[in-house]
């Protein structure tokens, strides 16, 4: 039997039962947002267990219906944006479903993935000031360079750049 280790933290006694913590989940929110708008009633913890299924219940059939079944792997994307009315860069993250397991080398991946958006969201937000600041390109020109920008970095990337 292997001795486990994690990095920063020490892991839960017991297994974790996923599959449970989402029902438990769904069933909150769907409950949550009905009390929500129907007005006062008991809170989640009030609920008996079978109103409780219940509720998960039909937290789950929107789940089915927002998220197919063949696609519960947990697809997970990200990409750059820049708020133009707040001025700041951002890192957009989409996951069709949590929570989701994954390999090891999945998860490096997806770390990649957020370190390297957030590189590109911040060179966005430097590239805009430069745009605007230095240049003295109006918001529309801005936006334009910045997309050409984004473009040729899409189509460098993952390709190897000439060294000294």
């Amino acid at each position: 039997m292997g001795v486990m280790v994690s990095k920063g933290r020490t892991p839960p006694p017991a297994t974790i039962d996923h599959a449970r913590n989402l029902r438990e989940r769904v069933g909150k929110a769907a409950y949550t947002q009905w009390r929500n708008e129907t007005g006062q009633l008991p809170s989640w913890e009030q609920l008996s267990a079978d109103e409780r299924v219940a509720w998960q219940m039909i937290g789950q059939a929107v789940m089915d219906v927002i998220v197919v079944k063949d696609d519960r792997q947990g697809d997970f994307s990200v990409s750059s944006i820049y708020g133009y009315k707040n001025q700041k860069p951002y890192v957009n993250v989409e996951v069709s479903v949590s929570p989701m397991q994954m390999s090891p080398a999945k998860a490096r991946e997806i770390a990649l993935m957020l370190l390297e958006c957030a590189d590109a969201a911040e060179s966005d937000a430097a590239l805009i000031a430069f745009a605007r600041d230095t240049i003295g390109l109006d918001d529309t020109r801005a936006g334009q360079l910045l997309s050409q920008f984004r473009q040729l970095r899409e189509q460098r990337r993952g390709t190897e750049v000439d060294s000294a």
